[in-house]
């Protein structure tokens, strides 16, 4: 019946489309300056008007301006100064950016100037330091996970199993404590342990941004280390029929892929689609192949916009398959066998290049569908109401007899709904004030033959939140409150088959105050301390026996009876002791822009009451043989870091950028290192824009150095080989300890090149141009196999748009 009501309402939803509708959303800016095309210097009192309405601003005595509650992200300013002539170009600039527009001395003059404004942050977040990466950032390399694309930002990694499972890591925290919102919707999937990834297709991304702070009251418990939003494309009325087409192959892998997408936008419509596929053979080490390391992806997306007088209505749908190989050479038939795999500088399973995808791999099915209404009921005042269903199906294949039936066989349904009210100004106070309804159901599907990995359960959420900010001079405040009350009913299996059901239920309140000063023209401080909290999964509480390439026991299906180890029994979390993760955060952010350079530095200290963590146990024979075993544990943990940003602008065509990350983080409980946290990272991006180019009507290069440090902080280590003749003896009091000392650290260049011709864009890069081996920290594969080696890409675009009536 809940089901059924569900759907009867999407259908609603459906339906009303045809009768409702909304004008565009006024939350973009623009920020730049005005200079002396000859002397370079700033022009003050310039005239900078939007086309089309009636904004428009002065430059000040620096030449800057700054133009916000624009209603599109692609405006035409006309810039007007006395003893100015007209400047001879359009330009068109991405999210982000800080132009700078060049007049010339002559006579009075108009020019028009095409630029993609940057969309103001979320309200709830703003005082949070955040990053967005632009589209042209992620086309470069169609075929890239999310957390690929986000790596190259300061503070943020990756963790995987593998080379295509790949989580986003912001400041040491990822799985549940890093939200995903995908378009506007929590990401509802399989979000648990390292092999697990987001099912995202990268090519229908149009923007990205990293909220890197605690950002639970506007997005939900999830965001306790971060939030990661990405959006597609935009659904902009007036927006002449454009069509792009692409194509690439990359030579790890023998890897291709292609990708189109088509959109349009009338006075009252608007809409777009597009799809991709990408297909890739084993990857190769610089030394070996990385034998059943491929993968195979298919994604489709569409959305439509209708639109009249203060309404829009909004219907978006994505779907993405994914069919992800691991590598062959985990799997072991003898404890002697995986102790030399782990001692070994090759895997021990070596085979010739095939597009084949092989046991072990995952199967994954993802369906996302979105009614979205807007209401502008005044000038200030907006209503919107977001609903969405999502369904993922996941299926996990295993070295086994029978394998080809999958080990682990789950549905997740997950429903959406949001009303959100945000307010005209009062009395100073601008804000946003929503309710929401989230709920899970999650289904083991019959037919494994094993004892389920995790039981079914459904999780039933009720949220309310508000968010103000108070604005005085050079000043804001900004303060949130958000209230969670959450029922979860779990049904699994003992081993010995017979059947257990736990009910439990949170109620929670999560803080947040923030402030931001403008320190003049170029220069902000912002600052927040926000509170934040996470139940602990159903992975970390249920999790028993085998799943990818290790063996991990759940909170409640672990217990020690005097010192020796038992997973025969299921604990009640009220019998258990186990609490919700407490966070908090405080991240403090100075940007500063001044004659060509700019820097951003972020200090933050992130204390997590009750953190849970993969404590290394031993090592377990499964039925797929032997391999590292693991059980969930909670202690009090800190994080301490920085990230820095130095962008420069040396010349008008050459400019650099230099990022450093480092963390700090501890059990200070127990006063010990915490496994499985980013080393220390450096780089410099060198960027040459060429203008024309021979034949090419533009052409940029860009050479990309990167240093990945020894991780100083892991723990101790214990072999295998010590665990299996009993010379080290483990207890769950024990200190933390790793199978294989850390991988040293190593040097990475890569390069890439773009350039335009006409309707025609290309880009050649080389990924690991020095073919380095070397092993990552935080893949999980790193016991078994070096990284993939050189990599170049070539990938081609045909963008066609037609003109504006």
């Amino acid at each position: 019946m809940k089901l059924r009501s569900q759907l009867t309402f999407l259908v609603f939803l459906l339906i009303s489309f045809f009768t409702c509708a909304q004008s565009a959303p006024c939350t973009h800016s623009i920020r730049g300056k005005v200079l002396d095309a000859e002397t370079k210097a700033p022009i003050p009192y310039v005239t900078v008007k939007v086309k089309g309405s009636e904004k428009y601003t002065l430059t000040k005595k620096d030449g800057s301006f700054y133009l916000e509650g624009l209603c599109s992200d692609v405006n035409t300013l006309i810039i007007s100064s006395l003893g100015y002539s007209e400047a001879t170009s359009e330009h068109r600039h991405e999210h982000g950016s800080v132009p700078n527009i060049f007049l010339t001395p002559k006579l009075v003059g108009l020019d028009e100037v095409t630029i993609q404004a940057e969309k103001r942050k979320e309200k709830g977040t703003e005082t949070i330091s955040q990053v967005k990466v632009n589209k042209a950032d992620i086309v470069s390399d169609p075929t890239q996970s999310l957390a690929s694309a986000l790596s190259t930002i300061q503070g943020v990694t990756f963790t995987s199993t593998g080379t295509n499972v790949e989580l986003p890591v912001i400041h040491g925290l990822y799985g549940n404590r890093i939200l995903v919102l995908n378009n506007g919707l929590k990401h509802g999937f399989q979000n648990w342990g390292r092999d697990h990834a987001p099912e995202i297709d990268i090519n229908s991304a149009n923007n990205i941004t990293v909220v890197k702070g605690a950002a639970g009251v506007r997005f939900g418990p999830e965001a306790l280390g971060g939030a990661i939003i990405v959006e597609s494309n935009p659904l902009l009325l007036n927006n002449p029929l454009y069509a792009n087409i692409g194509t690439g192959y990359q030579t790890n892998g023998r890897g291709y892929n292609a990708n189109m997408e088509i959109g349009n936008g009338t006075e009252n419509w608007s809409y777009f689609l597009n799809g991709s596929f990408a297909r890739i053979g084993d990857r190769n080490a610089p030394d070996y192949n990385l034998t059943n390391s491929g993968k195979e992806e298919k994604a489709f997306s569409f959305g439509v916009l209708r639109h009249l007088e203060n309404w829009d209505f909004k219907l978006q749908y994505s779907f993405i398959d994914q069919n992800l190989a691991l590598l062959r050479a985990t799997f072991q038939t003898s404890p002697d066998n995986f102790i030399r795999a782990i001692n070994t500088d090759r895997p021990l399973i070596i085979q010739p290049f095939s597009y084949n995808i092989d046991v072990p791999n995952q199967t994954v099915q993802h369906h996302l569908a979105k009614a979205e209404i807007n209401w502008w009921y005044s000038d200030e005042g907006k209503l919107t109401f977001r609903g969405g269903v999502q369904l993922n199906k996941r299926d996990e294949f295993d070295v086994r007899r029978n394998s080809e039936l999958p080990i682990i066989d789950l549905d997740l349904l997950t429903y959406d709904y949001q009303l959100e009210w945000e307010h005209p100004r009062w009395n100073g106070l601008d804000g946003l004030i929503g309710i929401q309804y989230f709920s899970q159901n999650n289904d083991n599907n019959p037919g494994t033959q094993t004892t389920p990995f995790i039981p079914n359960y459904n999780t039933d959420r009720y949220s309310a939140f508000a968010v103000e900010n108070f604005s005085f001079g050079n000043n804001t405040l900004e303060a949130g409150l958000r209230f969670d009350f959450e029922t979860n009913d779990v049904r699994g299996r003992e081993t010995n088959q017979d059947i257990f059901r736990d009910n439990y239920s949170f109620t929670n309140l999560i803080l947040s105050l923030g402030y931001i000063r403008q320190l003049g023209t170029n220069s902000t401080f912002r600052s927040n301390i926000g509170t934040a909290w996470r139940t602990p999964n159903v992975y970390e509480l249920f999790s028993f026996g085998q799943q990818g390439v290790e063996t991990i026991f759940g909170l409640l299906r672990f217990s020690d009876n005097d010192g020796t180890p038992s997973t025969s029994e299921v604990t009640t979390l009220e019998d258990s002791g186990v609490e919700p993760e407490r966070g908090y955060k405080f991240v403090n952010e100075f940007q500063t822009y001044k004659n060509g350079n700019s820097h951003n530095i972020t200090f933050y200290s992130h204390y997590i009451d009750n953190y849970v963590f993969d404590r290394p146990l031993g090592v377990f024979g499964g039925i797929r043989g032997p391999n590292t075993a693991f059980f969930f544990d909670q202690a009090d943990a800190l994080f301490l870091g920085v990230d820095y940003t130095w962008k420069s602008e040396w010349t008008e065509r050459i400019s650099g950028i230099f990022g450093f990350s480092y963390l700090w983080s501890r059990n200070i409980g127990d006063d010990e290192p915490l496994i499985n946290q980013p080393p220390i990272s450096t780089s410099f991006e060198l960027q040459w824009n060429q203008g024309k180019l021979w034949f090419m009507d533009s052409s940029r290069l860009s050479l990309r150095p990167s240093y990945t440090f020894e991780q100083f902080q892991a723990p101790r280590t214990i072999s295998p080989q010590s665990l299996a003749d009993g010379s080290a003896i483990i207890t769950t009091d024990s200190e933390i300890f790793d199978f294989l000392d850390p991988p040293e650290g190593y040097f990475l260049l890569d390069l890439t090149w773009n350039f335009d011709w006409k309707n025609l864009s290309a880009s050649i890069s080389a990924n690991n141009l020095l073919n380095t081996s070397y092993r990552n920290y935080l893949n999980d594969l790193r016991y078994y196999a070096d990284e993939p080696g050189r990599n170049i890409l070539f990938t081609l675009n045909y963008s066609f748009k037609a003109k504006k009536r």
